[in-house]
């Protein structure tokens, strides 16, 4: 049932906003001490948190960033941090929309992201990681262990995590520049799977190559789940990625990238659990409703084309990508599916996007000044423009055409804080099921991010 942002989502935004207004208001004081009269009281503890404690068997136990466990030889280092999301908004439909979908239509909010992170180096080359999303009923994003120095390959990973393909698919979530990731990108990019890839940046850092293979098992909410995942996989892929930086300059500020990937999967279409489907959410998720939906089909597989490009000059970026899905389905006439986007940004106070180099993907923005309340400082104001489509209408196929458009406003107060906005006027077209020949819908949405 719809209704208004919900008391819970409410709340959250309250206390988070309180918390962010009282951690960056700069000078606030604590009863003066002799010695330390003119430090102010939250700097005082964040020094003492970082100096951390020691357990009687040597353990360095300290919070910089989240919170750090060291062991006394610093053999093994482990990290444990969260991250918060709490969206909420509006979306607006016309007719055709409300026929098909009689709950689009509303007000609504929802915890997007709720994350327990765990990461860890063992003897500096063996590298871990546990991810759980709360937000998604104890959802298992990543449970996975690498090598950092195999020889002749670079980083061997093995475990549940991103196939890789797609700059924004690689892009954590939290660094992407729009509320969510653009209609091709949900529908035809593959997500998590188990699996075992290597990877490896070359030519120093100007090139990365991925490249692994992979059970289509999705996602899971339980390491129980996870031999129950491998024995009842729906079919198998390989997947490769390889990524250029034909520029770079100015550490960043300057750049072009290039990338292209490929996925073959095998599938058989004699498996009900085989069976492909392809649809989306209207870039929200405010709603359970997909817009665009091509419905299950048998098929033995798909290969899936994919190009990116992006480009970076100072506080202007552009950024986007083109997916070609082939499927070998003949019960329903092989049908091909496509879709885009492009997008530009624009930093109003002079920030630039960050780059990993070593993995060919976009980091979290880093203000040239955080916000503070009662001093100088306003964070980093980015705008955003996206325009995107995709096609799931081919031979015996209708799952629509759906085009959006999307302007977005995010206000960076730290590399850890943000609010965001995006408007989405979405358009979609000649779906069979439900019968939409022209429908239209406007999603105003909200949200608060945070990490530890």
């Amino acid at each position: 049932m719809k209704m208004a942002l919900p008391r819970l989502s409410c709340i959250a935004v309250f206390f988070a906003t309180v918390f962010v207004v009282l951690t960056s208001s700069g000078p606030l004081k604590a009863s003066p001490l002799p010695s330390e009269a003119d430090r102010p009281f939250f700097e005082r503890i964040k020094e003492r948190a970082k100096t951390g404690v020691h357990d009687p068997l040597g353990d360095h136990y300290y919070w910089e960033d989240g919170f750090h466990l060291v062991t006394p030889k610093n053999n093994v280092r482990i990290k444990l941090d969260g991250r918060l999301m709490v969206d909420g908004g509006y979306i607006g439909a016309d007719k055709a929309l409300q026929d098909a979908f009689p709950d689009l239509e509303g007000g609504e909010g929802n915890f997007r992201d709720l994350r327990v992170i765990l990461t860890g180096i063992a003897y500096d080359d063996i590298y871990f990681k546990f991810d759980m999303d709360f937000a998604s009923v104890g959802d298992i994003k990543d449970i996975w262990i690498a090598y950092s120095k195999t020889p002749f390959i670079g980083e061997i990973k093995a475990g549940h995590f991103r196939e890789p393909i797609s700059l924004e698919r690689l892009t954590s979530l939290a660094d992407i520049t729009f509320m969510e990731r653009a209609l091709a990108t949900e529908a035809l990019a593959v997500g998590r799977n188990i699996g075992i890839m290597g990877s490896n940046s070359v030519f120093e850092d100007r090139m990365t190559w991925a490249a692994g293979a992979f059970l289509l098992t999705g996602s899971f909410s339980d390491v129980g789940d996870f031999n129950d995942a491998l024995t009842e996989a729906f079919g198998t892929a390989l997947t490769a990625r390889i990524t250029g930086l034909p520029r770079y300059a100015d550490n960043g500020q300057t750049l072009l990238h290039l990338g292209f990937s490929y996925s073959h999967q095998f599938r058989n279409d004699q498996r009900a659990e085989s069976d492909l489907k392809l649809r989306t959410h209207p870039e929200s998720r405010l709603t359970n409703d997909v817009l665009v939906n091509t419905g299950e089909f048998p098929t033995n597989g798909m290969d899936l084309f994919h190009g990116e490009l992006a480009m970076v000059s100072g506080p202007l970026s552009f950024q986007g990508e083109c997916f070609h899905a082939f499927t070998d389905a003949n019960a329903v006439g092989n049908p091909r599916f496509w879709g885009f986007y492009g997008y530009a940004s624009y930093f109003l106070t002079g920030e630039h996007r960050s780059y990993d180099r070593s993995r060919g993907v976009f980091l979290g923005v880093t203000p040239n000044h955080d916000f503070h309340f009662f001093e100088k400082g306003w964070g980093a104001w980015e705008l955003g423009l996206r325009v995107s489509y995709l096609d799931l209408n081919s031979k015996d196929i209708k799952g629509g055409k759906e085009g959006n458009l999307t302007l977005g406003v995010n206000w960076y107060l730290n590399r850890k804080t943000r609010f965001m906005f995006n408007y989405i006027h979405a358009e979609v077209r000649d779906r069979a099921e439900p019968l939409i020949d022209n429908g239209r819908a406007d999603i105003f949405q909200l949200r608060f991010q945070i990490s530890l």
